[in-house]
């Protein structure tokens, strides 16, 4: 029975390292997700201040791409040892509109949601660190 009580050992052993991996797994994709939604909070940014207005009758208008500030991160279960882990980001992308008589005007008017894009990314968990 000595044999049998080592080999149960070494199993959980193992089960209990594949935990410990899965958790770290888990806890990169954490921090991974929200430096993903911080870069497309600057990329936000970044459009908001490169509007091209357009001039119409009525004054001016621009668009620019935002991003909702709720999204979810979600882990795959590994299907097994050796299984490559798979995490998916889910947010909500969005076309703002801004509009007045004048550019300076427009800027200082709440942008308003003209359209709405459910995205899903999907990343893969390789050598140590996800990636897109």
């Amino acid at each position: 029975m000595r044999g049998a009580s080592f080999v149960l050992a070494v199993l959980l052993l193992c089960v209990g390292a594949a935990r410990a991996a899965d958790d770290s797994v888990a806890t990169k994709f954490d921090s991974f997700c929200a430096d993903w939604m911080k870069k497309l909070e600057a990329r936000e940014r970044d459009n908001r201040a490169a509007i091209r207005w357009k001039a119409g009758t009525d004054g001016v208008q621009g668009d620019f791409v935002g991003y909702s500030h709720e999204h979810r991160c979600q882990l795959k279960p590994a299907l097994g040892p050796g299984s490559t882990p798979i995490g998916k980001i889910i947010y909500t992308e969005m076309v703002y509109r801004q509009a007045g008589k004048s550019t300076a005007e427009a800027l200082k008017v709440e942008p308003r949601a003209v359209d709405a894009t459910e995205v899903t990314e999907i990343f893969r968990y390789s050598a140590g660190k996800w990636v897109y």
